[in-house]
C-alpha cells in the first residue's frame, strides 16, 4: 500500500518531460520538440545554433535563383525550341554536344545572409566556402568532374522550363544575360583565372569547395566598397580530358524537397 503512495508522490513532485507537437518554421511539416532535425528539410531544430540564430562563425546561404543553359548543339531534336530560361526543379552538367555544353548558374544572396548574420563583409575574411548539390540517381553511375568559375556578369531568370515545347526567350538563356541584354561572350562571362574544381556523382549529395571562388567576391568587393557576386557558373571541367561523355542530373533551387536544393556554406 505505501509503494503506490510514494510512487503518486514523486510524479506529482519530480518534473516530467514535455514533449509537444509543432511545425518546423521552414517546410511546415509535423515535428516533435525531441526531435534534433526536421526529418523532412533536414533544418537543425535545437542544437545551440540553429540556421535561425545568427551564428557568426558560419553563415548559410539557402536562397537565390539559377537557371540552366545549353549551347544549341546540345538541344533535344524533339525541344529544339526550347528557350532555358530558369524554371527547371532539374537539370543537367556534362558533355553533351560539347564539354561545356551543358551549364548551370546559380546566385546566392550571400549579402542578405551576411546581414542577417550580423557580419560586415567589409571586415569578415572568408576562411573555407562549400556549395552542396545533390546529383539524381542514374542507372550506371557517373563521376562527373566539374569548374565552378565566378561570373562577372549577373543574369536574371525566367519562368520558362525545358522539354515544354514553348519558345520563352523571357531571361537569361546561351545568348543572353537578361531579356535585353545579350552575353558579350556567348554562354555566360566568367573570370577564368579564378575556378574551383571538384566532382559531382550521381545519387548523392557532394560537397565542392568554392573557397577560391567565394573570395574572388570578397576581395572584389572590398576593393569596391560594395558587395559585388552576380553569381557562380558550373560546368564539365573543360581541361579535363578525363570527362565522360554524357551528363549529372541536378536538384535546383525550385525543387520540391528543400534537403536537396543547393546550399552554400562560408566560414
Amino acid at each position: 500500500m505505501l509503494a503506490p503512495i510514494l510512487l503518486f508522490i514523486l510524479m506529482v513532485v519530480l518534473p516530467v518531460p514535455s514533449f509537444a507537437l509543432y511545425n518546423c518554421p521552414r517546410c511546415n511539416y509535423k515535428v516533435g520538440s525531441n526531435d534534433f532535425k526536421c526529418p523532412k528539410c533536414l533544418l537543425i531544430l535545437d542544437a545551440g545554433w540553429s540556421q535561425y540564430k545568427p551564428v557568426k562563425s558560419t553563415i548559410t546561404v539557402r536562397k537565390g535563383y539559377d537557371t540552366f543553359i545549353r549551347h544549341p548543339q546540345a538541344n533535344n531534336r524533339a525541344y529544339k525550341a526550347d528557350r532555358n530560361a530558369g524554371g527547371d526543379k532539374t537539370g543537367e552538367i556534362g558533355v553533351w554536344g560539347g564539354p561545356t555544353a551543358l551549364r548551370y548558374l546559380i546566385k546566392f544572396d550571400i549579402d542578405t545572409a551576411m546581414n542577417y548574420y550580423e557580419v560586415d563583409y567589409l571586415s569578415f575574411i572568408p576562411k573555407k566556402a562549400l556549395l552542396y548539390i545533390s546529383a539524381l540517381p542514374k542507372k550506371s553511375k557517373i563521376e562527373m568532374p566539374i569548374a565552378i568559375y565566378p561570373l562577372t556578369r549577373s543574369f536574371t531568370p525566367g519562368n520558362d522550363e525545358f522539354r515544354t515545347r514553348n519558345r520563352n526567350a523571357a531571361g537569361c538563356t546561351w545568348y543572353n544575360a537578361t531579356t535585353a541584354m545579350p552575353w558579350l561572350v556567348e554562354g555566360g562571362e566568367y573570370e577564368k583565372n579564378c575556378v574551383s574544381k571538384g566532382i559531382i556523382k550521381s545519387g548523392e549529395r557532394n560537397a565542392i569547395d568554392v573557397t577560391e571562388v567565394v573570395k574572388y567576391f570578397y576581395n572584389k568587393s572590398k576593393k569596391k566598397g560594395d558587395w559585388v557576386a552576380p553569381g557562380f557558373i558550373i560546368m564539365s571541367d573543360p581541361d579535363n580530358p578525363l570527362a565522360p561523355q554524357g551528363f549529372v542530373t541536378i536538384y535546383s533551387l525550385n525543387a520540391d524537397d528543400f534537403s536537396l536544393r543547393p546550399e552554400l556554406f562560408i566560414q
